[in-house]
């Protein structure tokens, strides 16, 4: 099995560096914890906006995390143009 390098600022973050004898268990966890990186990242740059599936706008990691484990994140392809005047200001 090859190695997941999570890369940072073009360096391998050896905390998140998987290894052949991790179990299913250790790389859940990794993936996870990239996810969650990934979803700081979007919202710390505006690049992505998340919402429940009632369309409510989630403006911070904690609101994003908890819709996902409650099963209330709005899917990609489910979104429409949804506009608030506060992104439409940005």
């Amino acid at each position: 099995m090859s190695q997941l390098h999570i890369v940072n600022n073009g360096r391998p973050r050896p905390e998140l560096v998987k290894t052949a004898k991790m179990n299913e268990q250790e790389a859940t966890y990794y993936a996870a914890m990239e996810l969650v990186t990934r979803i700081d990242q979007d919202l710390s740059r505006g690049v992505r906006h998340y919402r429940t599936k009632a369309g409510q706008l989630l403006n911070t990691l904690d609101e994003v995390v908890r819709a996902i484990l409650n099963d209330d994140l709005m899917q990609p392809e489910e979104q429409q143009m949804i506009w608030t005047p506060q992104e439409l200001a940005a």
